[in-house]
């Protein structure tokens, strides 16, 4: 066969395509085709052409059917041989395999399925084209063109009709056939739910119903997804919808409801196929209250004894019945009788506690308490046992709540209460005392029988402390103590001392408050005074430790110092120095110490002062000796001078000496001579002392030249000049003293000059010192003769000698490096002619060349300038006259430079008080400036944005600190400052780090109690709290991050921008895996700091052990009347879903009980309940966590059962005598028969008797009737007489104080109560309380209520609320107080005005602070300022004091300026200047006049304008 039949053979549709092959085989083979398993056969498309030796297939008009394999079979007997060939036909793919699943057919939508085609046409399937069409129409619509999967839900279709679909499978070749699936129709498979069942309407409460139902008999075919609850007043014709949300529990709790309107309930169910029908509506009920009679009350004990009283105390009912308690009921009896007497008011006392009195002494009696509501008296709790009355004897005992024990904590201004009862038998003794010492005079101790009160009004922080309370009786004695802590600013600190006293710095120490005011405190604040100022200036008001090093002290200035703690109420009071502080030390060590002269008793020494006197007058000097061989310096001299005379030393003995200096501040350092010295006579070479070699004289004048000198003996002095001795004359003499030899000469002359030799000798040896002394005279004439040193015939060279004397020098001084000063003497020769000026050059002494610097100079000297920095020059001055230039005089070579530099760089630069728009900049001064006066500083800024660094100061800079403004918000700014001198500008300093322009903002916090509120193996749910801290900005979100525990990346689960909620479920997690969480808060300024998530968490089902939730309702006895439906709902939880199982503790629950079980609830019903069915229900949770149980007790509403246990237990022959046991439920008591008299009948639970005589005695009793018959009667506990009842008023004040915020509404209840019904009226402050549309006073019969909406400042203030009727009148106090901004600040007087100095850049400001604070301190004040002319107000400072100097502000430019007040609750409105301030110097102007002159200007404005 052809290789090419090894590769798979491709046509395209339609065309023919040959199989063939050569076949060999012995005996011939005999030759078959094969497609698959199936032989083929020639047809009109298949021409099979064979032979002996070849085997041949012809496929004619070749369609996707025709593709496969083909296998070429020859067999003979021996055997068969197959070869395989595959074709590949290229055509359209064929239909789908079918059949077409439809299924989910609703009303408009179905889903189609179907398999791949089996033939692909050669080219695999692109898509697939869906269609659908009618049954009833012949047309096609395309349904969808691009399907890829093999399957699609189909929409938007018309209910009720009948379609078919068709799919079609699309390669490149073209569209299959299509496959057709069966006719559908369009309609859901189920229907709407029937309606609910069992409607019953529980736990009725004057505003609320609880709504529950049964599931309907039939859910339509689909999930139950929601019920309706719906309502309707049967004063109103509209039902209305309960529930917001879709509700899937079987009850609802409707609130919202009027009291005592009377309303009716349906419910409809909700499923996929729409809202059901509503169930059956429910009877009518009345919105109220349910009430009963109260249970008994608890408790019940016996207080005290006397032997003629006994004091019963008690506790409320745990059940009131559903109504107000109205007084209790109290009855004794004999211990051996059986009658109970009434000892208090037939209306009870509504106390719970009462003493009976006028009893026999060791009688004993049996006590019980019933309580009474307006549905009656309730059941009797009995005091156990007998009591007899008999005196007590008790040890005092307190009774301290546990509130108290904690102490009392009360703001400054507040007051404290410390109400402590007691008991004890006699009577103890009430002794207050206070640890911290003696009361103040603002507490008060009231002492009552069984009470004391301690009561402190107007707290401060001295009032805070240790209260101790001892009781003593003849029984013992007791004690206790309450600790009062007041909120306050903190007491002065303690113990402050200045010490280590510098001359420009001093350290203060102290120890804290004892009082700190109940804060922590935080910081101190330093202030320091000079003694000559009574203000003091603030240095630190940042001191976090209890010392403070001041520094830049003046040096010998006298100052005061204080220091106040400060907590977050404030700053408190100062500790302040008492004694004057000096800023001085102890002076340096004295100078060189100098031995003078040594004898054998006696050392002479002389000493330099000190180098610094330590900023106070040196006081005198002290000289120590210490002799050789001892240890000990002793004093041998004091004095105010600088040398000293030791005496009274042993001869040849050796001695140290040292000097010390001594101030108001103590004494130096000693200063040693440098050598010890042996007493014995002196002998010292002479030695001199000069201080000059070289002496200039103006010709006439006179010269004195002192030369010292030391030499023990006193040596001999002798003088030469030029080598010659020196002859004295009336003119020139010499002196001699005892240290120095002194040269006179009177009106010197040249013939004075020369070299000069003075000599001292003596025993030790000889010294010399050589002087020159010159005189300043014209020149004399050359020396000569003149010499003809060379001749020729054109030329002669004449010599001679300079003159012996060649007058005076040129004097150059004040040189820099660009100028100098120049100065001489006028020529002593003429000329024979004035001289009329003076020519000046110069030369660098690097070239040969003068050039001319003056032409023209009248006077004898000139300021030469532009020199060269650094060059080397000459200078030379000649005189002029009308007969030409004379000769030059020549200075002496000098360097032009400055004999200072420029200054170093100042200290980085750093920044405070950022806004958005400005900075306040600060620096040092440099180290070293340069040798001159620093003159000003040049402060540059650079944007981070920017390349370029730009002047901040126009002007020059004096101050260390600058306000750079103009800044633009949000960028970021790096600052340098350079110093300038007289030498020129010095390097700028470091930059400063980059600081952002923008008010002051902080990234948040982190977020407060993160926590796992909930774990499953694929998801943890977090809950957090607010930042304590939001940085100055909202929060605007949260983040959070999940990591693998063994991981280092954090991941984040939210959205960038965060979530608004503080709760949040992460999911998709690997179960049992470890993972960390954090959460961060974002505000503006960026993302904050993480809370982490403590510890690892496992993503892992929670196991929570079985909880039972058991409402209020049920923790009491549930009544049911007999016949109705008990239906007992309790809310469970555990994880996993615990087994709950219910359980009657009597026996077993009756067959007609229901129960239902979730996993958040179980509930038991039990229909048509009789007196059985009362008793003890248990319910038991069990999962593998724990086990929980609960039980509830129902009482059932019912006739008595039979009485039990009845026997015969005597027969006689006329009687016999029965015996039981009462029923086992006993709702139902029988009362002796007495002849009584209906007097009434009604339907309701209430009634009132008329027709009552006054001041006669009856009893009452209510029998129940229904159709079986009359009920046993319940008796009133106690008789009634027929009388009205007086009460005194009395009012119950919650509080005392109540705070509202500025426009938010404030409501305050007082209960009140008294017969007949008191009058009721309101005050504030002293007078009658108008009512407004705003402020409206309501009063019902028990209660009155003051009302205010939008509360402001006008609304604060002292209320009185008086109630007043026949039985007397009662007054309440109480406090209003309204949190809003603070008003302005107030006006100053107007001889202040407010503007207290102005100079060229600075306004001195002063306010007073505002009348109303808004009911919160006063924390800081806002100043800003307006340039006139301009639109935007500039924000200057924020400070804490009423006064304040504006810096920074442009010469001659007028400005406005305003103030607002801030407190907690935010800025005030502000309070603006009348008057523009023009910033300008007042120069010569003393400030009282600068303050004369700011009233004139004000008043001529105010009257311009007509304000007065």
């Amino acid at each position: 066969m052809d290789p090419k039949y090894k590769d798979t053979i491709v046509v395209n549709a339609g065309e023919t395509f040959r199989l063939e092959a050569d076949v060999h085989g012995k005996p011939l083979p005999t030759i078959k085709w094969y497609k698959g398993d199936k032989e083929l056969e020639e047809t009109a498309r298949y021409e099979i052409k064979n032979t002996d030796f070849s085997a041949l297939i012809i496929v004619k008009d070749a369609v996707r059917v025709d593709g496969g394999q083909y296998i070429l079979e020859a067999s003979n007997v021996a055997g068969t041989k197959t070869v395989p060939v595959n074709v590949k036909v290229l055509d359209r793919p064929g239909p789908p395999e079918g059949p077409v699943q439809v299924t989910g057919v609703t009303a408009e939508k179905c889903s189609l399925a179907w398999a791949p085609p089996l033939h692909d046409g050669g080219s695999d399937i692109s898509h697939y084209i869906v269609e659908k069409r009618e049954t009833s129409r012949l047309a096609w619509t395309v349904v969808a063109s691009e399907v890829l999967p093999t399957m699609l839900k189909v929409t938007k279709l018309l209910e009720g009709n009948e379609y078919v679909f068709r799919i079609m499978a699309v390669n490149k070749y073209g569209v299959g056939e299509p496959l057709e699936s069966v006719p559908v129709m369009m309609k859901n498979p189920f229907v709407v739910p029937g309606p609910p069942k069992a409607l019953e309407i529980t736990n009725i409460t004057k505003d609320s119903m609880t709504v529950c139902w049964s599931r309907p008999d039939s859910d339509g075919g689909s999930e139950i997804i929601g019920y309706i609850v719906e309502k309707r007043d049967r004063a109103g014709i509209r039902w209305i919808k309960c529930n917001k949300r879709r509700i899937t529990d079987l009850r609802l709790r409707v609130t919202g409801l009027t009291e005592d309107h009377e309303y009716e309930f349906r419910v409809s169910a909700e499923n996929a196929a729409g809202v059901g029908e509503s169930s059956q509506v429910s009877p009518y009920f009345k919105a109220c209250d349910p009430m009963f009679k109260p249970g008994p009350p608890t408790n019940t004990h016996v207080l005290d004894t006397t032997k003629n009283s006994i004091t019963l105390g008690w506790s409320k009912p745990i059940y009131d019945g559903g109504c107000e308690i109205q007084g209790y009921l109290v009855e004794i009896c004999k211990a051996d009788e059986d009658e109970w007497s009434l000892v208090t008011p037939q209306t009870g006392v509504r106390a719970t506690r009462f003493e009976i009195k006028k009893l026999t002494e060791h009688q004993e009696y049996k006590l019980r308490v019933c309580a009474l509501n307006k549905i009656g008296v309730g059941e009797a709790a009995s005091v156990p046992g007998t009591i007899k009355p008999e005196d007590k004897l008790e040890a005092p005992e307190l009774d301290i709540d546990s509130e108290l024990r904690k102490g009392i904590v009360v703001r400054a201004g507040g007051s404290a209460r410390i109400h402590i009862p007691f008991r004890g038998r006699p009577t103890p003794d009430i002794t207050w005392s206070r640890e911290e010492g003696e009361f103040t005079e603002k507490v008060q101790i009231d002492k009552g029988i069984n009470y004391t009160q301690l009561s402190i009004d107007n707290c401060d922080r001295n009032d805070a402390g240790k209260y101790i309370l001892k009781l003593e009786n003849s029984s013992g004695s007791k004690s206790a103590f309450v600790t009062v802590k007041v909120l306050d600013t903190p007491g002065p600190p303690q113990n402050l001392v200045v010490k280590d006293i510098k001359k420009d710095s001093a350290v203060l120490s102290w120890e804290p408050p004892i009082i700190d005011g109940g804060a922590k405190i935080k910081n101190y604040v330093i202030d320091k005074r000079e003694s000559t100022r009574k203000a003091f200036a603030n240095v630190s008001a940042k001191c976090g430790k209890t010392s403070f090093k001041v520094e830049n002290l003046t040096e010998g200035a006298i100052y005061y110092f204080r220091v106040m703690a400060e907590n977050e109420f404030g700053v408190g009071v100062p500790a302040e120095t008492t004694d004057a502080v000096k800023a001085s030390e102890p002076p340096l060590p004295p100078g060189k110490v100098t031995l003078t002269d040594v004898t054998q008793r006696s050392a002479s020494l002389t000493w330099e002062k000190p180098e610094h006197d330590g900023g106070s007058r040196i006081l005198g000097y002290i000289v120590e000796m210490l002799p050789k061989g001892t240890d000990k310096w002793s004093v041998v001299s004091e004095t105010k001078t600088c040398n000293a005379v030791v005496s009274g030393l042993s001869p040849g003995q050796e001695y140290q000496f040292h000097v010390i200096a001594y101030n108001e501040k103590g004494k130096s350092d000693p200063r040693a001579l440098g050598i010890p010295v042996v007493a014995k006579d002196l002998t010292i070479e002479p030695s001199f002392k000069v201080m000059f070699n070289t002496y200039s004289v103006q010709a006439g004048e006179d010269l004195k030249v002192e030369v010292p000198f030391i030499g023990r003996p006193k040596p001999t002095i002798t003088w030469t000049k030029n080598e010659q001795p020196l002859k004295q004359t009336t003119r020139l003499h010499i002196q001699d003293t005892s240290t120095s030899t002194i040269l006179h000469i009177k009106e010197s002359n040249k013939e004075d000059f020369g070299k000069y030799t003075v000599t001292a000798t003596n025993t030790a040896g000889t010294a010399t010192e050589h002087l020159s002394i010159i005189v300043l005279e014209k020149p004399g004439p050359p020396r000569g003769p003149v010499r003809f040193d060379e001749v020729s015939a054109d030329f002669v060279v004449l010599s001679w000698d300079p003159p012996d004397y060649t007058g005076g020098p040129l004097k150059v001084t004040g040189v820099t490096a660009e100028k100098c000063y120049l100065a001489w003497a006028p020529p002593l020769h003429d000329g024979g002619s004035s001289i009329s000026h003076y020519i000046i050059e110069k030369r660098e002494t690097s070239r040969l060349s003068w050039t001319q610097v003056a032409t023209d100079v009248q006077a004898l000297n000139y300021k030469v300038t532009r020199l060269l920095a650094g060059n080397e020059y000459i200078f030379r001055v000649m005189a002029v006259n009308k007969y030409g230039t004379g000769e030059p005089l020549e200075s002496e070579p000098i360097v032009a430079r400055n004999p200072y530099k420029p200054p170093g760089p100042p200290s980085t630069p750093e920044v405070s008080a950022i806004t958005k728009d400005s900075m306040v900049v600060t620096w040092g001064r440099p180290e070293d400036n340069g040798g001159a006066e620093i003159e000003g500083y040049i402060l540059e800024k650079r944007d981070k944005d920017g390349i370029r660094w730009t002047k901040c100061n126009k002007k020059r800079l004096t101050d260390l600190r600058f306000r750079v403004t103009g800044l633009t918000d949000g960028h970021f700014y790096e600052f340098r400052v350079s110093a300038e001198n007289a030498a020129g500008v010095g390097k700028p300093s470091e930059p400063s780090i980059f600081y952002r322009a923008c008010d002051v903002l902080y990234p948040p916090g982190p977020p407060s109690n993160p926590k796992v509120t909930d774990t499953s193996r694929s998801s943890v749910s977090l809950a957090w709290s607010k930042p304590i801290y939001d940085g100055g900005a909202p929060v605007k979100g949260y983040v959070v991050e999940v990591k693998e525990a063994a991981a280092d990346e954090w991941t984040t689960c939210t959205p960038p921008t965060g979530l608004q909620a503080k709760q949040f479920t992460v999911t998709k997690l690997k179960e049992n895996q470890e993972y960390n969480f954090r959460i961060c808060a974002i505000n503006s300024e960026g993302v904050g700091e993480p809370a982490t998530i403590p510890g690892t968490v496992i993503a892992a089902d929670k196991i929570e052990p079985p909880e039972i939730e058991l409402d209020a309702d049920l923790r009491k006895v549930v009544t049911v009347r007999a016949s109705g439906t008990l239906r007992l709902f309790v809310t469970i939880k555990g994880r996993p879903e615990p087994e709950v199982k219910w359980e009657k503790a009597e026996g077993t629950i009756s067959e007609r009980a229901q129960i239902e079980v979730t996993s958040s609830y179980t509930m038991l019903v039990i229909d048509n309940v009789n007196r059985f069915d009362s008793g003890r229900y248990n319910l038991t949770l069990e999962n593998n966590s724990g086990k929980k149980s609960a039980f509830v007790n129902v009482r059932v509403l019912d006739t008595p059962s039979a009485p039990i246990n009845l026997t015969i237990r005597e027969v006689k022959k006329d009687f016999v005598a029965l015996a039981w046991e009462p029923p086992l439920i006993d709702e139902m008591q029988t009362k002796g028969s007495i002849k009584w008299s209906a007097c009434t009948q009604v339907k309701t639970l209430e009634a009132t008797i008329t027709g009552l005589s006054m001041g006669e005695e009856y009893s009452f009793r209510v029998i129940a009737v229904n159709e079986k018959g009359k009920s046993d009667p319940r008796e009133l506990g106690i008789p009634v007489i027929a009388k009205d009842i007086e009460i005194q008023p009395s009012a119950e004040l919650l509080f005392n104080t109540y705070t509202v915020k500025a426009g938010d509404d404030l409501k305050i209840d007082v209960p009140f109560r008294g017969r007949p019904l008191p009058t009721v009226s309101w005050k504030k402050d002293g007078n009658p309380l108008k009512e407004t549309t705003r402020v409206n006073i309501q009063t019902s019969k028990t209660s009155t209520s003051l009302s205010i909406k939008e509360a402001s400042n006008e609304d604060l203030g002292h209320y009185e609320l008086h109630l007043s009727n026949t039985a007397g009148s009662t007054t309440a106090s109480l406090t209003v107080v309204v949190l809003d901004r603070p008003g302005p600040p107030t006006d100053v007087p107007p001889e202040k005005l407010g503007v207290t100095n102005v100079t060229k850049d600075s306004v001195s400001l002063s306010w007073l602070k505002p009348e109303h604070d808004g009911g919160s301190r006063i924390v800081s004040y806002l100043i800003e300022a307006l340039e006139k002319g301009q639109q935007k107000w500039v924000k200057c400072a924020v400070v804490k004091t009423t006064h304040h100097v504006v810096h920074g502000l442009k010469e001659n430019v007028d400005y406005f300026f305003r103030v607002f007040a801030e407190n907690q609750a935010g800025l005030s409105d502000p309070k603006e200047l009348l008057l523009p301030v023009t910033v300008k110097e007042h120069l010569g102007m003393p400030p009282d006049m600068r303050q004369k002159l700011i009233h004139v200007k004000l008043d001529s404005y105010l009257k311009s304008k007509n304000i007065f």
